[in-house]
């Protein structure tokens, strides 16, 4: 996958922005609970102008317990086509911090079948035009969906794959939360899975440049299969684009990552070691 297949740069935008068939959207979440304010918060405090936001609850599983996992087809299809996006209008995704939370985006409409869409690299803090606050929709659409049941692993797969070895199962939050020593629900990890946390994968708020990226990956990857995940499947998708763009087509995301794996009470290794699952 060729790096404009992923991300577009700022002046790229400028120069499309007034296409009538674009869909731009704002991807911000704000999980911080001391925040007092949503994602849709700061979008109504300054956006980059015709830009729409989007909530990330819209094209999730309604009925899970668990924060942002992908519903069935035919929901998917009709929350996509409710965004005013079918497969003909080129998507661009942005977010205010957190390039993961654009990824995500990226990787939920890839899913789905929709292969223009592409992330802002540097997010907000890379436009830098005037902002608006008004508030932006698009007219609802039809989306057929074309689903790539691969680019998702289960907890099933995740077993199976650190059992038999036949896939590199990669945490990729900090290495605080990976060994446990975090202040977060989901501290520790996977038995048997990796550490390669998304921040090493960034500038900033910008993505590194490919050869770098290349020279991180070939340290990291093990296998023929790459599974990647985090507290919840956000972060997890950043590395998943990460692969996807230095040619690792066969990439998934664990989307229950270890809010599901934890819930289930399976294997958990707390430290440095990967540890095991027996």
């Amino acid at each position: 996958m060729k790096r404009e297949e992923l991300l577009i740069e700022e002046e790229e935008l400028v120069a499309i922005i007034d296409d009538p068939n674009l869909r731009l959207f704002d991807a911000t979440v704000v999980l911080n609970p001391a925040a007092a304010e949503s994602g849709h918060d700061r979008y109504l405090a300054g956006h980059i102008p015709g830009s729409v936001f989007l909530d990330h609850a819209a094209i999730s599983e309604p009925d899970s317990n668990l924060m942002y996992t992908i519903p069935d087809e035919k929901n998917l299809g009709e929350a996509i086509g409710a965004l005013g996006i079918s497969m003909e209008t080129p998507v661009v995704v942005y977010s205010t911090e957190m390039l993961a939370w654009s990824t995500r985006i990226w990787w939920v409409l890839q899913y789905a079948g929709h292969r223009n869409v592409r992330v802002l690299n540097g997010g907000l803090p890379a436009w830098k035009g005037a902002l608006e606050i008004a508030e932006n929709k698009y007219v609802p659409t039809t989306f057929n969906t074309d689903l790539s049941p691969q680019m998702f692993a289960s907890k099933e797969e995740v077993l199976s794959s650190i059992t038999d070895g036949s896939a590199c199962v990669v945490n990729t939050l900090t290495p605080e939360m990976y060994k446990g020593e975090a202040e977060v629900f989901y501290a520790g990890h996977i038995s048997g899975s990796v550490n390669h946390p998304f921040f090493e994968l960034m500038d900033e708020d910008y993505l590194l440049p490919d050869k770098i990226l290349a020279e991180i990956l070939e340290q990291k990857m093990i296998g023929d299969r790459l599974i990647t995940y985090c507290g919840g499947g956000i972060a997890a998708t950043l590395n998943a684009c990460v692969a996807k763009l230095l040619g690792v087509d066969n990439v998934a995301v664990y989307d229950g990552s270890m809010s599901e794996w934890m819930a289930e009470e399976l294997p958990i290794t707390t430290g440095a070691d990967t540890g095991s699952l027996t």
